[in-house]
């Protein structure tokens, strides 16, 4: 039988209709959404050297790794993660070593089978080599009054050649502190000028409480997703009155710093508590988040404990996690920092102590972890000890080198006050080294404050400073007179 045209040209759509229907049923998953990035090691101005990773936050990765692309002018290098780095909704990259001007600024994109998402940018910055064996050692401006348990951090200015020393707390020989100090920093690593020729007392805005064995933090546009203005420091824990029992308070202090004049508002306890009350705890904020670590409890017991909190835009912390990978000796006054994705936990007090300016034997222990978005993974024992059982120092990092000094440890007096170590390409960390003769400061004290400045040396150095603290005289008893000696390292 013969069909007229129209019905030979209605069969054919039908089948064309058909044909679409049995390859859009047959189609086993929708088209790749294209990747979006949501920002850079969680802050407003990512800031990063080559050959570290970043973490890059967003949504549409999918589950296996595609591409980063860093892109500066002309200048293009591409990164293919390891897969344990890739998920939906981050990765983490190495920043590739190419071509590029440092310090300068690379576009950043994700490319992904759904496309290209859109670029953040990342401020690159030269990865400095300097050695610890050529410390040498000066005091600046020193403390209106001697301190110990005092802690100080570092602020960034409004500008690239300006930042502040904040100072809060302590000890004085008679009872705690409430004290606030400010003076500005200078790239050389001084502290005031020929107009500011003292610490400046922040009365105004002295701390609410007394405190001492406090932890200090800071949160700027670098670190955190805070407005680029913005500049807030923490006051974690710590003791409230030199005659109270061990275990501090759960309290967490909160202040802005004025970028311009390095003015500390008004401190605000934040709602957002410690879960337990804690001294001599250590703490550190990194991308977008403030880790907590160790300390001392209630019942004068050291804790293994590890939290994790992150920081708002307006600089208030939301809701604490309890790290399920807890250290693997509870450890009060041990030092901790963060660097190329690492949380690293070295020395303090594994014992019960009930008086924290007493002098106390330490620990030579040193682990580190993975840190990524508030998450702490499992705890490594590094094979390398410190050569000191150390308890009560300090320790400074800075592009890939750490110091780790003074507090009480097992030897004379002087005898060993600083050591020195790197950072291996595994994250772990070298042998360590003694530091001897002029490399060391001859300070010699415990329970001091510490914080490597934020301004980069006109010798392309970093600047470690020290504040305050007790005279180290022994490894038991109480210790010696109180400090108010500012050190700062004059070279490299």
């Amino acid at each position: 039988m013969r069909m007229r045209r129209w019905e030979v040209g209605l069969a054919a759509a039908w089948m064309l209709i058909g044909a679409s229907l049995l390859i859009g049923c047959g189609n086993t998953g929708a088209k790749a959404p294209v990747p979006q990035i949501q920002n850079i090691n969680s802050s407003t101005t990512p800031t990063s050297p080559v050959n570290l990773p970043i973490e890059i936050n967003g949504s549409g990765f999918q589950s296996a790794p595609g591409k980063v692309v860093f892109t500066q002018g002309s200048v293009s290098a591409t990164v293919v993660p390891n897969s344990g780095g890739w998920s939906d909704t981050g990765i983490v990259a190495v920043v590739p070593t190419a071509s590029f001007t440092l310090p300068g600024t690379v576009s950043v994109t994700v490319v992904t089978s759904g496309g290209t998402s859109n670029a953040v940018n990342l401020n690159l910055i030269q990865t400095l080599n300097f050695s610890p064996s050529n410390l040498a050692w000066t005091a600046t401006m020193s403390l209106p009054k001697a301190l110990t348990g005092l802690r100080a951090i570092g602020v960034l200015g409004s500008t690239s050649s300006t930042a502040f020393a904040i100072v809060t707390g302590g000890y004085d020989g008679t009872a705690n502190s409430n004290v606030t100090y400010s003076i500005n920093l200078n790239p050389d690593g001084t502290v005031g000028s020929t107009t500011n020729i003292s610490w400046t007392t922040i009365s105004a805005n002295s701390l609410p409480e007394t405190r001492a064995h406090h932890a200090m933090a800071e949160a700027d546009p670098t670190n955190s997703l805070v407005a680029t203005t913005a500049r807030f420091v923490y006051v974690i824990g710590g003791q409230k009155l030199s005659t109270d029992g061990p275990g501090g308070t759960n309290t967490v202090f909160m202040a802005s710093v004025d970028p311009t004049a390095g003015t500390v508002g008004t401190w605000t306890a934040l709602t957002s508590t410690l879960p337990q009350q804690l001294l001599g705890v250590s703490a550190t904020v990194y991308n977008g988040y403030l880790y907590v670590a160790g300390g001392l409890t209630t019942g004068a017991l050291p804790s293994s404990a590890v939290y994790s909190a992150p920081v708002n835009a307006d600089g208030t912390l939301g809701s604490w996690t309890t790290a399920t990978n807890v250290l693997p000796t509870a450890t009060a006054f041990g030092s901790m920092f963060a660097f190329g994705g690492k949380l690293y936990f070295i020395n303090g007090d594994p014992n019960n102590s009930t008086t924290p300016n007493d002098q106390d034997s330490g620990t030579n222990n040193v682990y580190y972890t993975s840190a990524l978005r508030g998450a702490v993974g499992t705890w490594t024992l590094n094979s390398s000890s410190t050569i000191k059982t150390r308890n009560k120092g300090i320790v400074f990092a800075a592009f890939g080198q750490v110091i780790d000094g003074e507090g009480i440890y097992n030897g004379n007096p002087g005898s060993s006050e600083f050591e020195r170590s790197t950072v291996n390409p595994d994250s772990s960390l070298a042998s360590w080294n003694g530091l001897t003769g002029s490399n060391v400061p001859n300070a010699n004290v415990y329970n001091a404050g510490e914080f490597v400045s934020p301004l980069i040396s006109p010798t392309q150095t970093p600047r470690f400073l020290f504040l305050g603290g007790q005279a180290f005289t022994g490894t038991s008893g109480p210790g010696g007179a109180l400090s108010s000696t500012v050190y700062v390292n004059s070279a490299p």
